[in-house]
């Protein structure tokens, strides 16, 4: 999809993401020997990713969108101003769609995000309202709790449901990590509640989440900060 912008859109382009948010000791990006870690600059959850951790990456954080180049050491806000949350992005081409809905498919539970509303032509800088005139069967959508690598191997969230009560039909997620269709299991370096997994063009694993969850499954607390992570794994998933 590729469209003139006008003048003053261009003008926009230029002076938008330049609003920087410098991450303080407490959130500067890390790493492990799996994965490169990254913090939200605010204090919620990172609920999808697009991008590339070696050019330009976009999160959200349900109602703020954020791009970095320079892998997390510094965010900038992006000029989306809509009262809708966002449940994911979905890249087609030179374009970037953020998918304002989200539902659960019955049988195999796959979450999907879909019901695109704004669509950018910069990387995730400046947005313009969508709209969407393939409205049945929720298309287009992405899933949010599975990713199929170049391979064709799925990846999934794994989780444990347990019973709140003896008799009780509501239960506890405990997030444990990532599962494959081979039955490969990755583990993140702390607990967190996960929201979403992704893949970029060179099959590097993208895994969304909120901050670090400390006091056992049991006992919902923050370790410390509530800020929201990002990590994207080292190696490419084959």
């Amino acid at each position: 999809m590729k469209l003139l912008l006008p003048a003053t859109l261009l003008a926009l382009s230029l002076a938008a993401c330049q609003k920087e948010k410098d991450a303080t000791p407490e959130l500067a990006p890390t790493e492990t020997a799996d994965w490169y870690v990254l913090r939200a600059p605010d204090d919620r959850a990172i609920e999808a990713v697009a991008g590339d951790i070696d050019g330009t990456l976009v999160i959200t954080t349900r109602f703020t969108i954020y791009c970095t180049k320079d892998r997390g050491k510094t965010w900038q806000q992006a000029d989306y101003k809509s009262n809708a949350g966002l449940f994911g992005f979905l890249q087609q081409q030179d374009t970037l769609f953020t998918m304002s809905a989200g539902y659960t498919r019955g049988g195999d539970n796959t979450e999907y995000a879909t019901s695109p509303s704004h669509f950018s032509l910069d990387q995730g800088a400046t947005w313009r309202p969508y709209r969407n005139w393939r409205r049945a069967n929720f298309e287009p959508r992405v899933p949010r709790n599975q990713a199929t690598a170049s391979s064709g191997t799925v990846y999934s969230i794994e989780y444990l449901l347990t019973p709140l009560s003896p008799n009780s039909s509501s239960s506890r997620v405990d997030y444990i990590g990532i599962q494959t269709s081979t039955g490969q299991h990755l583990t993140l370096p702390q607990d967190h509640q996960i929201t979403s997994i992704a893949f970029d063009t060179k099959s590097r694993l993208y895994v969304t989440a909120s901050a670090p969850l400390c006091g056992g499954r049991e006992t919902f607390q923050y370790c410390n900060k509530s800020n929201g992570m990002l990590y994207v794994s080292k190696k490419p998933q084959l």
